[in-house]
């Protein structure tokens, strides 16, 4: 399959929204989290803790398989959420970093890759943060989600701001088609 043939170029000006994820990234991530967080209401860009959480995809085979992640960001929108007649939204795992060298936890830390953003520790404890992958999206009935979820942390406005600008990147962005 050739990506190149008939490309489209994004539906927003990609200049402008380079620009304001630099100057949200140079405006600093201190205080990436509220501090005091609404733990029994479910926003985009929230952190959860599933147990025994797994991610479901179907692999070159057709084989239904599944990778074990307890951690998982909330990537549906927020009015979607609180709606009644809209049953599921999307969740992502994340990947736990560990041992990343120095220059590219630096990469990491500017917001430029499409597909991959990070995420800041939430705590002072064992990691270097985290990774979300925009390409694991996985499907959650919001039941399930309350039920068996349990909230860790949730955006500043500064973040959610970084983060959706993030999503529209990714989900906007030029196809190719008319390179």
């Amino acid at each position: 399959m050739n990506c190149s043939v008939n490309r489209w170029s994004p539906v927003y000006d990609f200049d402008s929204l380079k620009l304001q994820i630099k100057e949200l990234v140079e405006s600093g991530l201190v205080g990436f989290y509220n501090e005091s967080p609404n733990l029994l209401e479910i926003y985009q860009g929230d952190i959860f803790e599933l147990k025994d959480g797994m991610f479901p995809y179907i692999d070159e085979e057709g084989n239904i398989v599944a990778e074990e992640s307890n951690i998982w960001l909330v990537l549906g929108n927020t009015c979607d959420i609180t709606r009644d007649d809209l049953e599921y939204t999307n969740i992502i795992p994340l990947e736990v970093l560990t041992d990343i060298p120095p220059d590219i936890m630096n990469d990491l830390k500017k917001f430029q890759n499409y597909k991959k953003i990070y995420y800041p520790p939430y705590s002072t404890d064992e990691n270097q943060g985290y990774l979300v992958d925009f390409t694991k999206i996985c499907t959650i009935d919001k039941k399930f989600l309350s039920a068996n979820g349990n909230k860790i942390c949730e955006l500043k406005f500064h973040s959610w701001v970084l983060f959706h600008s993030c999503i529209i990147r990714y989900f906007a962005r030029d196809d190719g088609r008319n390179d």
